[in-house]
């Protein structure tokens, strides 16, 4: 019963965490788009190279951005210009 406890404990805690990779992907967006950027999670267990990312861009908008992480750094592309700021579940 104590080996089930910790365990839920230790998920709880991997589960809020932000990974290195995604808040890479966040600085390269907002070096990109020149504003505030929320991405996509990577879901635990995964080795993520895309992440879907929002930033700011005025009036309530966002700008949607794909971030692919490369040999080279994160390949940020724009997908979608103001649109709402709610990006896809993880």
């Amino acid at each position: 019963m104590k080996r089930c406890a910790l365990l839920v404990v230790l998920l709880f805690l991997a589960v809020g965490c932000t990974d290195a990779r995604q808040r890479a992907a966040v600085r390269a967006v907002e070096a990109h788009a020149g504003h505030k950027a929320t991405c996509t999670k990577s879901p635990r267990f995964t080795n993520t190279t895309v992440f879907v990312c929002d930033a700011k861009s005025g009036g309530g908008f966002c700008d949607r951005y794909r971030a692919k992480l490369t040999r080279q750094g994160f390949d940020v592309k724009l997908q979608a210009r103001r649109v709402d700021c709610v990006l896809p579940p993880s």
